[in-house]
């Protein structure tokens, strides 16, 4: 086994602790506190409400939310940490390939009143591998297949309008039952975070969106998903001129989706 010890920028991987690895493995999500400093917090969300709002003002190839500043974002050590122990194959990772891929990508911006509450997802622990919303498990070891990594940029207050849970739902052998079709319901889970957090849940857990009802900010979140070498769920790719531009490490991220010879550069003999 042979992980980058750097990520593009020259950053070594931030590793996960025991506790961090438990509370993902037994509720299926985990949320990082206060990732980002001050000034990476408002440059981000300056971009993301020009994403948003004005779009013309930032180069074609740029108009996504892993252009410009947002780019940092998709392998931020904490990020090339947590994906290196649940996501990647290790052995197509090198120095110069991460064993792990970026495959879609969107950024929201919610308002007072907006409300996309829809649960979806669980029982991950026995979905078919070929859909990708899979999680598995063996003493000491899991990995979990389509993977969800949000940035919230600006603070979230737990029953105002964050991503909600059925905490352990992602290992679920029942149905969920239908009590869970009310938000109130006393089943979901909600968080509190400071700008700057990172919240990671495998898409094998029970989740949704709710109502954004705090009126003094708005929701401004990024949502990066992360799968496996040799699986693929969203039909998206970044702009070829934006591709090209990437440091190689970060190009592998984007690489096709298969197993056999798909490691880029050399381990180490």
């Amino acid at each position: 086994m042979h992980l980058p010890s750097k990520n593009a920028l020259g950053e070594p991987p931030v590793t996960l602790t025991e506790e961090q690895k438990y509370i993902l493995d037994t509720k299926g999500w985990l949320l990082v506190p206060s990732v980002l400093a001050p000034a990476e917090i408002e440059e981000m969300r300056d971009f993301t409400y020009r994403l948003h709002r004005d779009p013309q003002s930032i180069p074609i190839e740029e108009r996504s939310p892993v252009g410009g500043c947002l780019q940092r974002l998709i392998d931020h050590p904490v990020i090339v940490g947590f994906m290196n122990e649940f996501v990647a194959h290790h052995w197509l990772a090198t120095e110069e390939g991460y064993g792990f891929r970026l495959e879609g990508t969107f950024s929201t911006i919610r308002t007072k009143g907006a409300n996309n509450f829809s649960p979806h997802g669980g029982s991950g622990l026995f979905n078919f591998p070929g859909n990708s919303h899979t999680y598995s498990c063996y003493p000491g070891a899991a990995n979990s297949g389509l993977t969800r990594a949000v940035w919230e940029l600006n603070p979230v207050r737990a029953g105002e309008g964050g991503t909600l849970f059925l905490t352990g739902s992602h290992k679920a052998a029942f149905k969920a039952p239908a009590s869970v079709n009310d938000p109130a319901s006393p089943l979901w889970e909600a968080y509190s975070c400071p700008a700057g957090s990172l919240l990671f849940f495998t898409e094998a857990i029970t989740h949704t969106g709710a109502e954004w009802t705090n009126d003094e900010w708005d929701r401004v979140a990024i949502f990066n998903c992360y799968n496996t070498i040799n699986a693929k769920w969203h039909a998206w790719h970044p702009h070829p001129e934006l591709y090209a531009a990437m440091p190689p490490l970060r190009q592998s991220l984007v690489r096709s989706v298969h197993c056999e010879n798909n490691q880029v550069g050399e381990r180490p003999k």
